[in-house]
């Protein structure tokens, strides 16, 4: 990756592409805007993103003396700002590069390619999603939105920089025909129905795509095992997490819709399990003296006392040695 220059960005980072015209109305026209992404900013703070990245179509018409103030007070906010720009992204005001690497491949078999290029190094901001991308759970879910799951906890668990694209966090699926990129650019549902938003907001909420309503803001807050909550437990688990900031991948495997991801490095490795098929598979781990422990599981998951890992459809699980007494 030669066309990396620099970059400050930490290895534990999670950034977060907006859509800011499809995000949230911020002045009350029914269109997305800049001023709606500050508005939203306590929304970025509880996901748990370091920084956001947008495209560079936001700072057309934008004065600078406005987009100074924008970067400030994500600042204040603890979020850096990026600049989408031909598979890059590139940091404002440093001017800091990095590739922006998505997963283009189709099933579990291009996934593993993709980690296994991400295992021998080399910095990039890696995301399963874009805007010219069919949105991941339909890509790979077979009409199954639990299929969110295991994707969010791939990504949440490489070692490096990482990008969700806007929806993700949700579990969206795509809104039209997988061909058609207008199909991940509906609006973001913040709520179920439009009459519950104030009425500044009501007309962006009504060209929300119906299939998308149910799975709105307000109503996955109220769902601890929603997409959106699942979401910040992972990214949560990720800032904590030593061998994400410096560890590396150490070994994958794909066995039947089963994968696995081996994180090693000073501390005690962990593996990442996910169940990529609809039904439920058991994976064996190897022997350890002192046993296997859960760090953290997403959908239903079950570690035996005989090293046997129970996995439910489209579930994921995080595990590590047990810690000695």
């Amino acid at each position: 990756m030669s066309d990396i220059l620099s970059s400050s960005l930490p290895r534990n980072a999670t950034l977060y592409r907006v859509d800011s015209t499809h995000f949230f109305d911020g002045d009350g026209d029914g269109q997305g805007d800049l001023a709606g992404v500050l508005q939203q900013l306590d929304y970025f703070i509880r996901l748990g993103v370091d920084g956001l990245v947008l495209n560079q179509d936001d700072r057309h018409g934008v004065s600078t003396q406005y987009w100074q103030r924008f970067a400030a007070r994500l600042q204040q906010a603890g979020l850096s700002l990026w600049l989408a720009e031909n598979r890059h992204c590139r940091a404002w005001p440093e001017g800091d590069i990095l590739p922006l690497c998505t997963l283009v491949d189709h099933g579990p078999i291009g996934l593993t390619h993709w980690l296994e290029g991400r295992a021998h190094g080399g910095q990039a901001v890696w995301a399963t999603g874009g805007p010219d991308l069919t949105r991941v759970v339909s890509r790979f879910g077979g009409g199954d939105l639990k299929v969110a799951l295991p994707y969010l906890a791939l990504l949440a668990c490489l070692p490096g920089p990482i990008s969700l694209w806007q929806g993700e966090e949700l579990g969206l699926p795509h809104a039209a025909e997988p061909a058609d990129t207008r199909g991940n650019r509906s609006p973001l549902p913040w709520v179920e129905y439009p009459e519950q938003s104030p009425a500044a907001q009501q007309t962006m909420q009504r060209r929300v795509a119906a299939e998308h309503r149910a799975m709105a803001v307000n109503r996955q807050e109220q769902e601890p095992e929603s997409a959106l909550n699942q979401c910040r437990r992972l990214l949560r688990w990720r800032r904590r997490q030593p061998l994400v900031a410096n560890g590396r991948i150490d070994a994958t495997g794909l066995h039947d819709g089963l994968l696995w991801v081996r994180l090693a490095g000073a501390q005690p490795s962990l593996t990442v399990i996910l169940n990529l098929l609809p039904y439920r598979q058991h994976h064996r781990l190897g022997p350890q003296p002192g046993g296997w422990q859960t760090e953290l599981s997403l959908g239903q998951a079950e570690l035996s006392d005989d090293h046997q890992l129970s996995l439910g459809g489209f579930s994921a699980a995080i595990v590590m040695p047990r810690r000695q007494e």
